[in-house]
């Protein structure tokens, strides 16, 4: 039993870095997944506000909805292959960074942190429902840690890698396809997917 439990830590530690590229992407596709709710919403008025006849009032919403789960799936190709692409030499300060700009290397910078707090932050509530009925008041301090480790140890060390390890572009605008839709969702995100603006009010 003990060299099973041994042989089963040994292969945790191998498999370390999988597990935390796995959790690293999964609360950044949390966040995009709620930006995406809001998405839907926008993009339904925004095709009812063109005028057009459609045949049928619900026709603006389903092309919302399926416009906001094409732009929810292309966002998350794109963080998917930044992780896969953060193989670079890690630069340490930001001249180095500097020398790697590209379009690609801004989107890390400003979209990767806005995503993974909100993932953060849906894992916060989560925790935060499952206890609500058992205690209010532990519900929501049990939900801010949650949130608060989920965002130091997965989002925070996830953009450390994406930005730091971001590799040397071959042109100034590597990247640019996703560059409409990722600042679209991660601009959701920082609006709807974080509490300080409830704090705010």
């Amino acid at each position: 039993m003990i060299r099973f439990l041994q042989n089963a830590d040994a292969l945790a530690s191998r498999l370390r870095p999988a597990w935390m590229w796995a959790g690293q992407l999964g609360v950044v596709v949390l966040g995009i997944h709620l930006a995406a709710d809001r998405l839907d919403d926008y993009l339904a008025q925004a095709l009812t506000a063109t005028g057009i006849p459609w045949s049928e009032p619900q026709v603006p919403l389903g092309l919302g909805t399926w416009g906001a789960i094409a732009i929810e799936l292309s966002v998350v190709l794109w963080a998917g292959w930044t992780l896969l692409a953060a193989q670079g030499d890690r630069v340490s300060d930001w001249s180095m960074l500097w020398h790697r700009r590209s379009i690609h290397t801004g989107l890390s910078l400003v979209a990767w942190l806005p995503l993974g707090l909100a993932g953060a932050w849906v894992v916060g509530m989560a925790v935060e429902d499952q206890m609500a009925n058992w205690s209010p008041t532990v519900a929501l301090a049990l939900g801010a840690v949650a949130a608060i480790a989920v965002a130091w140890r997965l989002t925070w060390t996830g953009w450390v890698r994406v930005v730091s390890q971001t590799p040397v572009p071959k042109r100034r605008v590597h990247g640019w396809p996703w560059a409409v839709p990722v600042l679209i969702v991660a601009g959701l995100a920082f609006r709807h997917g974080l509490p300080i603006w409830s704090w705010l009010q």
